[in-house]
């Protein structure tokens, strides 16, 4: 039988374009310095295939740089070297050498979202038949100067600026990864939040807001749910995402399953994929 959600869960507040936000969601509340200690084993512990220290945030980020000096990242996302500087390091591969004390707080706040989840398809039930599965937790961690303008997460770059179709699509139409339009919808929790600056924003929900730790945001990944975090001017933002998505993913992509959403609607629960990622 399923246990119930969390009673602090089941009255979230409740924003237009499909933003829900759980204030105070993570309970009891993270231990800050705990916290640093994590994430200084996470920078250490990083599967070596994910390894290529950035210059700045000295986290560890993938890239290659163009001839025309643009960093490009794992995901085929192409960044000026000023977007660069200033776009959020990150921390993937989050279970990759875990002990056992990081797994488990791995494993809580999936659990913890996972349940969010379960809130924001009863206030939104359309959605239940659009989430097959879930993609693996990453962090993004901002320091002064670091921000992050208003995108979609079902967005996908494409090869060049003028994009051609049918016919006359050559191969610099082809997208850079079609992985993104599997999102259905988004989360995120910050975990840390001791900065100035670091709102995030919503432009189509008219919603800015300072989360403090522990609190949930949950909005479509479409265009709906466009969002941003606007910059960090001193101090330290830390917040953890991950993405719940639908359709078969490509074979390239079996690795980035988490889990799968498996049994009768009302009694689903999460299954870890067959294929070892």
């Amino acid at each position: 039988m399923r246990i119930p959600v969390s009673p602090h869960l089941t009255n979230p507040e409740q924003h237009g374009c499909g933003l829900v936000i759980f204030p105070d969601a993570l309970q009891p509340e993270l231990d800050q310095e705990w916290l640093d200690g994590w994430v200084l084993r996470r920078q250490q512990q990083e599967p070596e295939e994910y390894v290529d220290r950035r210059v700045r945030t000295d986290m560890h980020e993938e890239y290659i740089i163009d001839e025309d000096g643009n960093y490009i990242n794992r995901g085929g996302y192409k960044f000026t070297p000023e977007q660069f500087m200033q776009s959020p390091g990150r921390l993937v591969g989050l279970k990759h050498g875990a002990n056992e004390e990081d797994l488990a707080f791995v494993e809580r706040i999936d659990a913890l979202l996972a349940e969010c989840l379960r809130v924001y398809m009863r206030l939104y039930p359309e959605v239940r038949t659009s989430i097959w599965w879930r993609t693996p937790s990453h962090v993004a961690i901002y320091g002064p100067g670091m921000n992050l303008g208003p995108h979609s997460d079902q967005n996908y770059e494409r090869g060049n600026d003028e994009w051609n179709l049918g016919l006359d699509s050559g191969e610099g139409d082809r997208p850079v990864t079609e992985f993104p339009i599997h999102n259905v919808v988004t989360t995120s929790i910050v975990l840390k939040d001791e900065c100035e600056g670091g709102e995030l924003f919503f432009p189509h929900a008219g919603v800015t807001r300072k989360l403090e730790p522990g609190s949930v945001a949950m909005y479509p990944s479409s265009y709906t749910g466009a969002h941003g975090v606007k910059t960090v001017t001193a101090g330290e933002r830390i917040s953890y995402l991950q993405f719940y998505c639908q359709g078969t993913p490509a074979s390239g992509h079996r690795g980035h399953v988490d889990a799968w959403l498996t049994g009768p609607i009302k009694d689903r629960h999460w299954v870890p994929p067959l294929i070892s990622r």
